[in-house]
């Protein structure tokens, strides 16, 4: 018998590509400074953590990235959240602009040339965004949002705390069992199932969760429910050709009995980031971080079908929040400035006898 066996060719879908890393299929969370920190983009099939900033400025932001580069792709999308109204959420959607505006803005904010630490020039720009050649995602103005004539083209499921909650045997607050319910319904239609079968055109579902854990999803079994909700949802995720955004409310999780919440929750996850806001705090007012907004700290990489994670060129990251993008850099201190350049001044030696000490030694 031959031992021949015809390869299939791999399901194609828009707004996807094989990782240059790894060889599976991944796609972009929407900014290519993210994608760029995890190696190009995020796998199919995983489930992205954000760790919510204090006062949820940022964190919301890179959501709306996410469900607005599944607009852009054609993608199906899915939006649950108890904070706000969904269908209000997407009409804050930003729209994507081409490719050349962005490079012209990143070309125009470059750093000046450095006068003392002089041999930084030489090194990369330290914008982590993408080469058009390389990067699968689009980039957005924030500034302009998406009209509702474009929502109505696309395929949006909205999920709230207004949906049908029917009693479960598995969780105390029904919620969970209803949002579960409406993300294996959507995620069981035919052009999402990983078979070959028909239809032959497949999609991508994208499914974000806004502030997962926030008080209005508190009960007395708050901490089973939550850690069986991401373990069950991570199965559905797993077998379909589905990509998750959840955003969690992890410095609330500190005045709860359970001190291993947040650990045991990242546990079901792939990868989660966690952003940390200059407002309110010291750092706000330190000159040492007077160009950046936070702090960017990457939690957890998992190794999803591969070997071994993906390992970025570094975790000191910082992000800022410009009028028409967010921008993840590099970390960089600025160099220990000069005594004139710091505005201190320091007395010129003089001679022992002379009656200023503004005179220079003379040889």
């Amino acid at each position: 018998m031959s031992s021949f066996v015809k390869r299939h060719g791999a399901v194609t879908i828009k707004g996807t590509r094989a990782s240059l890393h790894s060889g599976q299929t991944i796609t972009s969370c929407g900014n290519p400074s993210l994608d760029h920190i995890f190696g190009g983009g995020f796998p199919i099939g995983s489930v992205i953590a954000i760790e919510e900033d204090k006062y949820v400025n940022y964190s919301r932001v890179l959501a709306k990235y996410f469900l607005a580069e599944g607009l852009a792709n054609g993608h199906s999308t899915l939006v649950a959240s108890l904070e706000e109204d969904p269908a209000e959420l997407m009409k804050k959607l930003p729209i994507p602009v081409e490719d050349t505006a962005s490079e012209n803005t990143s070309v125009a904010q470059a750093p000046e040339d450095m006068r003392i630490a002089f041999r930084y020039n030489q090194l990369s720009v330290v914008d982590l965004e993408q080469k058009p050649s390389t990067q699968i995602g689009h980039f957005f103005d924030l500034s302009k949002q998406i009209s509702e004539n474009e929502l109505a083209k696309h395929d949006i499921t909205y999920w709230d705390d207004r949906a049908p909650a029917q009693s479960s045997k598995l969780f105390t607050n029904p919620r969970y069992q209803s949002l579960l319910d409406a993300i294996h319904q959507k995620s069981s239609e035919p052009q999402f199932s990983l078979t070959k079968s028909e239809p032959k055109e497949k999609k991508l579902l994208r499914v974000n969760i806004n502030s997962l854990g926030s008080p209005l999803w508190y009960d007395q079994n708050f901490f089973t429910d939550a850690i069986k909700f991401l373990t069950i949802l991570k199965s559905f995720v797993r077998n379909s050709l589905c990509c998750c955004l959840i955003t969690l409310p992890v410095h609330l999780f500190q005045h709860l009995p359970d001190n291993h919440l947040t650990t045991r929750l990242l546990d079901q996850t792939d990868f989660c980031i966690a952003l940390e806001s200059f407002a309110g705090s010291d750092k706000e007012t330190n000159p040492v971080f007077k160009e950046y907004h936070g702090l960017l700290d990457i939690v957890r990489i998992s190794a999803l079908n591969c070997l071994a994670p993906f390992i970025p060129e570094t975790r000191d990251l910082a992000f800022k929040l410009r009028r028409r993008k967010f921008v993840i850099e590099k970390l960089h201190l600025p160099p220990e400035l000069g005594e004139e350049e710091s505005g201190i001044s320091k007395p010129t030696p003089g001679l022992s006898c002379a009656s200023t000490g503004r005179s220079k030694l003379d040889f």
